[in-house]
């Protein structure tokens, strides 16, 4: 059995937001669309500044949204992998690092998409079943 790549199960694609971007635009997109993770970049497809989570968002509740920016609220350290890492090397680091989803890079440095840990309890789950008593 060949050992699965981070290019056979992340998310492809990207949702960016300009750091000036008011905080109600972003948590509008990200309850609109169900998405977990923006990226915070000056233009789409370039290097990426931050990246706002659903927790880096709730933190702010209860203030105007309206009049926090992206940029304020972004975590700066986006941790990034490759398409062509294997998804064993991608769950170690989302372990070591205490996170919870990657921004896949192309070999240029081009924002592809999201690796999630979801993805990757969806690709372990295989034909295995797990029964649980409700």
């Amino acid at each position: 059995m060949t050992e699965r790549r981070v290019r056979d199960i992340y998310h492809k694609g990207v949702i960016f937001c300009k750091p000036d971007t008011p905080l109600q635009e972003v948590v509008r997109v990200m309850a609109d669309t169900d998405i977990h993770a923006i990226i915070v970049a000056e233009e789409k497809g370039t290097h990426p500044l931050g990246v706002i989570s659903h927790t880096d968002a709730i933190a702010r509740y209860e203030e105007d949204l309206s009049q926090i920016r992206a940029s304020e609220v972004m975590t700066p350290q986006v941790i990034t992998i490759s398409e062509d890492t294997s998804v064993k090397e991608a769950a170690k680091k989302m372990i070591e690092s205490h996170i919870h989803r990657l921004l896949v890079l192309s070999q240029d440095g081009v924002p592809l998409g999201i690796l999630s840990t979801t993805d990757i309890i969806r690709d372990m789950r295989g034909s295995k079943w797990v029964w649980y008593i409700g």
